[in-house]
């Protein structure tokens, strides 16, 4: 297969990464702000994509072994909801038995209020603001990882997210008086043009987008 196509009408972005035997077809999308403006991108979206998962799942697991040789005692922590199934593969493929979920939302079967959540919120240039939260299976992920934790997302844009993310870890940790252990990085699919914050571990991707584009409300 020398490119797999997209199923989206319009403008489309072929998406390059080395290592997979095809290209992606990827729509360009326009996302509203409150102000009227509009954030054109080219949009990634995995959610439903098994072979794309399965493949990019691999390649990312290679990754995180060049640069974590030994998972023993380390976790990741996986932002849903576009990444979970990557993050699924490529745990997989790392031996691991389970990941720490961060939530975009409270959810019934966490029991807030009988049972411990912790909740941030974030900023996003591609989704705006938004929650991140952990409830008592990932928290318990997290607490007993005493070799480090490395974070997985589909793609990382400004950095705002992941920065939600170290943010959430801490608090895990704080709670209990203890430092948070090493974080050894952020692994994703691809970056977005360049990140706005400065985040304490290394951005470590397969591939890159272009980077966002700003479109003004017509007047």
């Amino acid at each position: 297969m020398d490119i797999f196509t997209s199923r989206e009408s319009g403008d489309k972005h072929r998406f390059q990464v080395p290592g997979l035997s095809y290209d992606v077809e990827i729509p360009y999308v326009l996302l509203p702000r409150e102000n009227g403006d509009h954030i054109k991108i080219a949009s990634l979206n995995l959610v439903g994509q098994t072979r794309l998962n399965r493949d990019l799942g691999v390649l990312l697991a290679r990754l995180v072994q060049k640069h974590i040789p030994d998972t023993t005692g380390v976790a990741m922590l996986c932002v849903v909801e576009k990444a979970l199934q990557l993050a699924q593969v490529a745990a997989m493929e790392l031996g691991m038995d389970e990941t720490a979920i961060a939530y975009n939302r409270i959810k019934p079967h966490m029991e807030p209020g009988r049972r411990p959540i912790i909740q941030i919120g974030v900023d996003s240039i591609t989704s705006g603001d938004k929650f991140l939260a952990l409830y008592e299976r990932d928290i318990n992920i997290l607490r007993k990882a005493d070799k480090g934790i490395f974070i997985v997302d589909d793609v990382i844009s400004s950095g705002g997210t992941m920065f939600g993310a170290v943010d959430l870890v801490e608090a895990c940790f704080e709670e209990i008086g203890k430092p948070a252990p090493p974080l050894h990085g952020f692994f994703c699919v691809a970056t977005e043009g360049e990140p706005q914050l400065s985040l304490p571990a290394p951005v470590l991707s397969l591939a890159h987008l272009p980077a966002p584009e700003f479109l003004p409300k017509s007047k």
